[in-house]
């Protein structure tokens, strides 16, 4: 009876755990149906100034910018390119494409520009640059996935936001996980973003207000850190309820896939610029609790499936397996809606694999940023 009673008990917890844990992740936070809210008003078109920084990316300029400056859009926009200094053939993309296009706008920082981050400054200086009051900064490795990005980025900005987030992901190209990690990643930012205030940004089709980076003095506060220009702005200029999610797939930006090295260094950067954020510890307990619960149900699945067996408890076998079953299909059902929203092709039976690899894969960057040059990551 006393057996009887502890696998009932056993079954119901392994049950109740398959029910409860597929919904503590990424992609069921982002509250999907509730981000189409989000989306306001068609209004007025705002003028857009578009900020893009290059250092050595002619051909990333040749392929994509043309995109951009073909925007099919109401009102008025401009592309600022600042060149920092590149030595590959740059410039003369520029003027090549100055020559075609009457709102591009070009200008740069010298080589002698040191001390600082030379991202940061040369966005500094197309912002100041800038015509327009909203600005859209991206880079020269991406390119909108419709001809009416700028309309679409439009319909977020208006009187009640100060920052808009726009999807951002690496083409198909691109390793799936990858992709699949940066989505994952974004939704987090973005249900953090819709319930409160943002924590940061990991995109490269940010919509932020001039006026708001003028005041705030820019990137004063952190100029000595290499990188993290997006988290900062994000992290630094938000406001509770005036940071808007752009989930019309209109909007979404493309990014050229990246080298492992560059993969790698950019979330290197990232483990290097957290510790200098605002709400950095809610946001990492809540991602930190997902993920160990993730781990844990499986754990516990598998640890009764394996006692069940060899203890010839079939009730109990049956259970775990069931429940090992339910937590997978259910997590690749939430993971598919995502992906629905936001155009992703990942195939499904990889998810629970990806899901799991994000903690190993964030424990092997957290071991070589311990043991990385602080030098690394700041100017010296």
């Amino acid at each position: 009876m006393i057996f009887d009673f502890l696998t009932i008990t056993i079954c119901c917890f392994l049950l109740l755990l398959a029910l409860i844990t597929p919904l503590c992740n990424g992609f069921f936070r982002s509250i999907l149906i509730k981000w189409r809210i989000c989306r306001c008003e068609q209004h007025t078109p705002t003028a857009f100034s578009i900020i893009i920084t290059a250092h050595d990316k002619a051909k990333e300029l040749e392929r994509n910018l043309p995109s951009i400056l073909n925007q099919i859009y109401d009102s008025k926009f401009e592309v600022i390119v600042v060149d920092e200094s590149s030595t590959d053939g740059t410039d003369d993309v520029l003027k090549r494409l100055k020559n075609e296009y009457h709102n591009l706008y070009t200008t740069f920082i010298p080589e002698s520009s040191h001390y600082l981050s030379r991202r940061k400054l040369a966005l500094t200086i197309g912002i100041k640059a800038a015509k327009s009051e909203w600005l859209i900064l991206t880079d020269a490795d991406c390119r909108p996935t419709s001809n009416t990005w700028l309309q679409s980025m439009s319909d977020y900005c208006n009187n009640n936001t100060d920052i808009v987030l726009g999807f951002t992901n690496y083409s198909q190209q691109a390793k799936t996980y990858y992709r699949f990690e940066r989505l994952h990643t974004f939704c987090y930012l973005a249900h953090k973003a819709y319930r409160g205030i943002a924590y940061r940004y990991n995109g490269n089709n940010l919509a932020i207000r001039k006026s708001i980076f003028m005041q705030g003095n820019g990137f004063l506060r952190n100029l000595k850190y290499l990188r993290g220009e997006y988290d900062f702005l994000v992290n630094e200029y938000s406001e509770e309820a005036r940071t808007a999610v752009a989930v019309d797939e209109k909007c979404f930006v493309y990014q050229d896939s990246p080298s492992s090295t560059s993969w790698k260094n950019e979330h290197l950067y990232y483990m290097e610029t957290r510790q200098h954020l605002k709400r950095s510890f809610s946001y990492r307990l809540l991602t930190n609790t997902d993920t160990t619960l993730l781990h844990f149900n499986y754990l516990i699945d598998i640890a009764a499936l394996t006692y069940s067996i060899l203890s010839s408890n079939i009730i109990m076998t049956i259970t775990a397996a069931f429940c090992l079953i339910l937590s997978l299909v259910l997590r690749i059902i939430i993971a598919q809606k995502a992906f629905k929203v936001f155009k992703e092709r990942i195939n499904y039976f990889m998810i629970p694999f990806m899901e799991i690899r994000i903690l190993w894969q964030n424990i092997h960057l957290l071991i070589r940023h311990k043991f990385a040059d602080k030098y690394e990551f700041q100017r010296k």
